[in-house]
């Protein structure tokens, strides 16, 4: 185990590289069709067509290859899985601002995909390397830097977008990337020596792996254990939920109010959700270090749920802020906290390929959740997809089991040599 000197310095260095690529992301995203359009892809249908599939790309590559990834992690350095990652990430947003045709741009959001994977590669070296009683408020410090590239990127996508263009910001974000990668080279902790005790292995929450490490081991030893296979399906609904919801938002709050000021009022509340999670990101990891972690996690996902229930409230726009700014809080628990469960039911060497089998399950929800919250719209109306994305929520957080302190306290017990 590495000192308490030299984690802090890697949680920092983890955390830097979470803010980066999530600015990175989200800052480039909702420009995408400007750049097709500087492409000259044609009619305006052939512009929303590849916008569409370079959307999605990245989500559909990350599935498929990121429990590989882990696989790799778990043999050979998850400090190196880190760097990998964020290498991935600057290369992959160098072509993209090389690209010359949509179908180019298309084929380097799927490497942006294959070849990043930051948030999988951070996670698996706060399991290897926090304190064994600091993984909960670990996770929750690298959940707030997501949180903030979330709320920060498209703001200062937009500045760079309206001042140089679209292909610089690609650019400059590779650059930085690149530059924090080879930070994270000379700065971020070595590997750990761990071994697992004994009594880490007599719980419970911990008999879900075999040890052998393979992918498709992981994905079986995920779903065949009861405690945890309601957990990942719970984060399953959770991230359907919030991908649903999402892609109605705006025109949502287009029925609202008036179509001049709709843009700017859903950007605002989106900023708003995201601001709840950078605050309540921290907050649910320390508390998953006090607490039974199920009991979080079905406490916020009832609460977000309520939350998504209340849009439907006659309140104004005021109201509204305050809703969103609480339902962020609430969801910042939720993924995290699901990834906690499945580190401490890990061991040492499967720990990376479990990671990634966990992501690549909750992409499900990722993927499936747009279409979802469209077909729901179009079939009945807009309101309608948060009154049934709200009681999926409410459901989701009732199949999580209770836990115990007792359990909680026994899961947590790894050995600090």
């Amino acid at each position: 185990m590495m000192s308490q000197t030299a984690w802090n310095q890697s949680i920092r260095i983890l955390s830097g590289g979470r803010f980066l690529s999530s600015a990175g992301l989200t800052g480039i995203s909702p420009f995408i069709p400007y750049y097709m359009e500087q492409m000259n892809v044609g009619t305006s249908a052939e512009v929303l067509m590849w916008t569409g599939l370079s959307v999605s790309a990245p989500a559909l590559s990350y599935a498929l290859l990121t429990p590989f990834w882990g696989k790799i992690g778990d043999r050979w350095s998850r400090k190196w899985m880190v760097i990998r990652a964020l290498v991935g990430l600057s290369l992959s947003m160098l072509l993209m601002g090389a690209a010359q045709t949509p179908f180019q741009f298309f084929l380097f959001r799927l490497c942006q995909g294959a070849f990043g994977g930051i948030s999988d590669a951070s996670s698996a070296f706060v399991g290897s390397h926090a304190p064994a009683r600091q993984q909960g408020r670990a996770l929750g410090q690298l959940e707030r830097a997501s949180a903030a590239g979330l709320l920060v990127g498209p703001l200062l996508g937009s500045i760079c977008v309206q001042t140089w263009g679209s292909r610089p910001l690609l650019f400059i974000t590779a650059s930085l990337t690149m530059g924090f990668a080879l930070l994270a080279s000379f700065a971020l902790g070595g590997e750990a020596t761990k071994k697992v005790a004994p009594v880490a292995r007599k719980t419970a929450v911990r008999q879900t792996t075999s040890g052998r490490g393979g992918v498709l081991e992981a994905f079986r030893s995920l779903l065949s254990h009861a405690v945890t296979r309601r957990l990942v399906m719970a984060g399953i609904l959770f991230k359907l939920v919030d991908f649903a919801t999402f892609t109605m938002f705006t025109p949502f709050i287009r029925e609202l109010n008036s179509a001049s000021t709709a843009a700017l009022v859903a950007g605002f509340l989106l900023a708003m959700s995201s601001f709840g999670e950078l605050v309540g990101a921290s907050w649910w990891g320390k508390r998953n270090d006090r607490h039974a972690s199920e009991r979080n996690l079905r406490l916020a996902g009832l609460l977000c749920g309520m939350c998504l229930l209340a849009h439907l409230l006659p309140l104004g726009i005021v109201w509204l802020a305050a809703i969103r700014f609480l339902q962020g809080f609430f969801y910042s628990a939720l993924l995290q906290t699901v990834m906690l469960n499945v580190l401490q039911s890990s061991t040492e060497q499967d720990r990376g390929v479990r990671i990634g089998a966990t992501n690549s399950l909750l992409m499900v929800g990722q993927l499936t959740g747009p279409s979802l919250g469209v077909w729901i719209g179009g079939l009945w109306s807009i309101p309608a997809v948060f009154l049934i994305m709200g009681l999926v929520m409410l459901v989701a957080a009732l199949t999580v089991p209770r836990g115990s302190v007792r359990d909680r306290q026994e899961a947590i017990r790894l050995p600090l040599q």
